[in-house]
């Protein structure tokens, strides 16, 4: 499956400015949902799927999707940008084709990048250490969100 993000719009039928209810069935349509084991409890706007993509949706005060943050998956998703593959492209490929689209803020030595202008910013928990290692060369989640998310 592949998640082309197109922000500040979204992707495929998950919307910024859906009501909580229309966006969690719209989580629940994705392939590959896994719905909570009995007795688990998880988050309103919380989503896992059997890739290990997992999906949180952040609201505003009135209900509605202000941003849609995606979580690494492990196979079979391929989430996108402009043609770009956030998790599949090393980090610093990612950042350098972004920077020839677009501003960027970069903060912390690349653990954090987000493009103000497109909505989008990028994360990751640590940089790799030494080279070929590959804790932190990836980036693990990718937020897009609407005007003014944040501020």
């Amino acid at each position: 499956m592949v998640i082309d993000l197109d922000p500040p719009r979204g992707f495929g039928s998950l919307q910024i400015g859906m009501s909580i209810e229309a966006a969690e069935q719209a989580l629940m349509e994705l392939p590959g949902f896994v719905p909570p084991a009995v007795g688990e409890v998880r988050n309103k706007g919380f989503a896992h799927y059997e890739s290990q993509l997992s999906i949180s949706l952040d609201f505003d005060p009135r209900g509605v999707v202000s941003a849609i943050e995606l979580f690494r998956p492990d196979e079979n998703v391929q989430v996108t940008f402009r043609g770009l593959s956030l998790f599949e492209e090393p980090a610093d490929v990612v950042i350098s084709r972004l920077a020839e689209m677009f501003q960027l803020e970069i903060e912390d030595d690349g653990l954090n990048v987000m493009a103000p202008d497109v909505f989008i910013g990028l994360w990751r928990r640590t940089l790799p250490e030494i080279s070929g290692d590959d804790d932190g060369r990836y980036f693990e989640s990718a937020l897009i969100a609407a005007p003014g998310y944040g501020t």
